[in-house]
């Protein structure tokens, strides 16, 4: 029953009509909802396969806007509300739930709980990827660790501005905790992230990062974790290309440990007329998780086929395989955990209402 239902949501998804997002006469208040439904081919431990619907995202999202200095935003998500076995809730997060107070266009304060500054793959939205998995470094550094990853969500205060006289200079400071439990252990931590970006000419953004991560371990002792990062993306002639790379200590791991990784998307847009827009997209990715455990490194390839269709529609045809398997010590564990990289194909539709 409930793969019949999926595939009748799949079926009205890919003929729902354009409802984009309802907005007020005045511009103060706009609602939005958007869904990524997918059907996924996805290699086992075992070396088998399985197939299955899977409703990924559920987002709504409000943003009150009373003036142009201030801006309130609430976003919520259902993630795999198909997948909830009976009786149980379907799983709601908070997303954004943020205010924004623009003072100068050299300084921007917001408060509430929102993104850290990071990385620009992991600072666009899961909606607007051509590559719809980040990949290996977003995963096991950038979006999530042990005690919060250094360019998740958290609650803290984000400050940023821009100058347009030099080279367009944006900068982002900001100051996040948490406190959170899994598997038993409790992940209470600080961070501070910062992140200067500048456009050296038109079509090119340049941009470094750093985070630093003030945590406790299971023994309460405190402790401090780095990274630091990089990247550049360039947009010419329908070209788009995307350079990331980052490097410092791996939190599940424990001091002395490090993780690196680098990775390289390029898509070019191809229009096949005024509603329609084509891009192919390629990733390459190199991602060592730990410098001290030997042949722990993996390379992942990933490419899609976009099809855009005007701005409410998306199907996207995805594929990533990778050569390697992720080794590194596990400090809880205390033994090197090894993660495969799964081989995987989808289709994927993203709807904006």
């Amino acid at each position: 029953m409930k793969v019949y239902a999926t595939c009748l949501l799949f079926g009205l998804l890919l003929t729902a009509p354009a409802a984009l997002a309802w907005e007020s006469e005045s511009g103060e208040l706009r609602l939005r909802g958007r869904l990524q439904t997918r059907f996924e081919v996805e290699e086992q431990q075992d070396g088998d396969f399985s197939s299955r619907f899977r409703l990924k995202r559920a987002r709504f999202d409000g943003r009150w806007k009373p003036s142009d200095k201030v801006r309130v935003v609430l976003e919520f998500e259902g993630a795999e509300l198909l997948e909830t076995s009976s009786g149980e809730y379907p799983r709601v997060e908070l997303k954004d739930a943020y205010g924004r107070l623009q003072l100068h266009k050299a300084l921007r304060i917001e408060l509430g709980h929102l993104k850290k500054p990071f990385s620009r793959l992991k600072m666009e939205s899961p909606f607007d990827l051509l590559l719809p998995v980040r990949g290996m470094l977003n995963r096991h550094a950038v979006a999530d660790t042990r005690h919060g990853g250094h360019g998740g969500r958290g609650v803290g205060m984000l400050l940023s501005g821009r100058f347009k006289e030099l080279a367009r200079l944006r900068y982002y400071l900001g100051a996040f905790s948490g406190l959170g439990f899994e598997e038993g252990i409790e992940e209470s931590h600080k961070d501070f992230v910062g992140r200067l970006q500048v456009r050296p000419f038109k079509g090119m953004r340049l941009a470094i990062g750093a985070s630093h991560k003030l945590y406790h371990d299971t023994l309460g002792r405190t402790r401090t974790a780095n990274l630091f990062g990089a990247d550049l993306r360039y947009r010419f002639l329908g070209f788009t290309l995307l350079v990331e790379g980052a490097y410092g200590d791996n939190v599940d791991a424990g001091p002395g440990h490090c993780l690196w990784g680098v990775h390289g998307t390029l898509a070019y847009a191809i229009e096949l007329g005024e509603a329609l827009v084509l891009t192919p997209a390629f990733m390459v990715e190199a991602f060592d998780p730990d410098d001290k455990t030997e042949n722990g490194r993996a390379i992942r390839f990933a490419g899609a086929i976009n099809l855009d269709i005007e701005d409410y529609c998306r199907l996207i045809l995805f594929a990533e395989g990778a050569t390697g398997e992720l080794r590194a010590f596990d400090e809880i564990e205390a033994a090197v955990r090894a993660r495969q990289v799964a081989t995987r194909v989808f289709l994927q539709v993203n709807m904006a209402f």
